[in-house]
């Protein structure tokens, strides 16, 4: 896992966080106001659950702050560490067992026939993807520690590659919890910032694999967050994608240009 993966994620996302961190809270309070006017009790706030429901319309509609106020008020800087020491992976995979016999066949490059079988039979596991997508939509709690960062980007590499395998036999379900992990609500007010920004970043990995394996899905997932909290998160991450996308193909189409004109004679 390289560190410009983790640049291009903490450096697009931070905008969206910000933006959707501060839709929820002004929901949430108006929600607490709400509750207040209409009962004599006094309502304390609920912590957030490990586990958030399924995405559903949820608190009155929220305005973002406008674009370039965000950006002008926000600098982000720092990144995830490029690189785990080896005894932190160990830890993490020793933890995490169908995650560590996940890794065991995809760092190997070239696997004969029986590990080839064992490895898609992972990849097409009900079972095993459930698990990882549960994990992924877990929002965790406290600072992130380089532990968890870590392996929530093997979760994801997991369906990297299972979505990778053009003849898995189970790729709509792969599809299904894809969007899934995308839409959960599992980003609100009181998370810590760093948090905040790694469950954005995955959601935004997902989408891109989405987009690349069932962009037909991809394309239905601004409507499905209508009304839920994360609205706004993915109207901005679907809105980043087709940018980056037109934008690798203007540098595709450069490049074909400058190669035809170095060609010519």
């Amino acid at each position: 896992m390289k560190s410009s993966r983790s640049r291009i994620i903490l450096g697009i996302v931070a905008l969206a966080v910000l933006m959707v961190v501060g839709g929820v809270l002004m929901a949430e309070r108006q929600t607490q106001e709400a509750i207040t006017d209409s009962t004599p009790m006094a309502v304390s706030p609920q912590a957030a659950p490990a586990k958030a429901p399924a995405p559903v319309a949820s608190g009155p509609k929220v305005t973002a702050p406008q674009v370039k106020e965000v950006m002008d008020a926000m600098q982000v800087s720092g990144e995830r560490p490029p690189m785990m020491p080896k005894e932190l992976i160990a830890k993490v995979l020793e933890e995490n067992k169908r995650l560590g016999l996940f890794m065991f066949y995809h760092k190997h490059v070239l696997l004969d026939e029986q590990g080839r079988n064992e490895y898609r039979k992972l990849l097409s596991d009900p079972e095993m993807m459930q698990a990882m997508a549960d994990e992924l939509m877990d929002p965790g709690r406290g600072e992130v520690q380089p532990e968890e960062q870590y392996r929530r980007l093997m979760q994801i590499d997991y369906f990297k590659a299972a979505l990778a395998w053009k003849d898995n036999p189970r790729k709509e379900q792969l599809l299904g919890l894809t969007r899934d992990v995308i839409l959960h609500q599992n980003i609100f007010g009181g998370q810590d910032t760093e948090r905040r920004y790694m469950l954005a970043g995955g959601k935004m990995e997902m989408y891109q694999l989405l987009a690349e394996h069932g962009m037909r899905q991809a394309l239905d997932l601004p409507s499905l967050a209508r009304g839920t909290s994360m609205e706004q998160l993915v109207a901005w991450i679907a809105k980043e994608d087709l940018r980056r996308r037109a934008q690798e193909e203007q540098i595709r189409t450069e490049m074909q240009a400058q190669a035809a004109k170095a060609a010519s004679p």
